[in-house]
């Protein structure tokens, strides 16, 4: 990745963009370069264009809080099979995106790119899910071992006042 990036950076890029440009023709077809392709495939398959503009920005702004995602003791992947099965999922689905962004916007290429769309955000849901659900269960967890701290120091301490 790091000889592409550096010894061959327009290996990946559209031949249109090497076309010398007529500003009073439009293109037919414009495509950023690869590394945007997920976003403007998100972009380009919501019809509303201030919804699709949102999505675009949900889109990037997710991906600052993907390092939050995880609360586990263990970073690698390897020990949570789980987490290795959500991320790949994740990032078949920045394939698809990847893929559909080049596309032009046609009838199978938006259907995909929209469904595409929606399971790239239902990740991020999903992940929001779990955590919110393991908050619950170890908030309530931690009360009842406390609430039966409690009564324990009461059985003990059954003469001191303030417990």
């Amino acid at each position: 990745m790091v000889i592409l990036f550096f010894f061959s950076p327009n290996y990946l890029g559209h031949p249109d963009n090497y076309v010398m440009a007529n500003p009073l023709v439009t293109p037919p077809h414009i495509v950023p370069e690869w590394y945007f392709l997920p976003f403007y495939a998100i972009l380009r398959s919501i019809p509303n264009k201030l919804l699709g503009v949102l999505a675009l920005l949900a889109s990037i702004l997710v991906l600052f809080f993907l390092p939050f995602v995880s609360f586990s003791s263990f970073k690698n992947l390897g020990f949570n099979p789980f987490s290795l099965v959500n991320f790949s999922f994740f990032f078949f689905i920045c394939l698809i995106l990847g893929w559909i962004g080049s596309k032009p916007v046609m009838y199978p290429f938006d259907k995909i790119g929209l469904v595409a769309a929606f399971f790239y955000f239902f990740y991020f849901f999903s992940q929001l899910f779990f955590i919110f659900f393991s908050f619950l269960f170890h908030t309530i967890r931690s009360f009842f071992l406390l609430t039966n701290l409690y009564q324990f120091l009461k059985k003990i301490f059954f003469w001191f006042p303030f417990v």
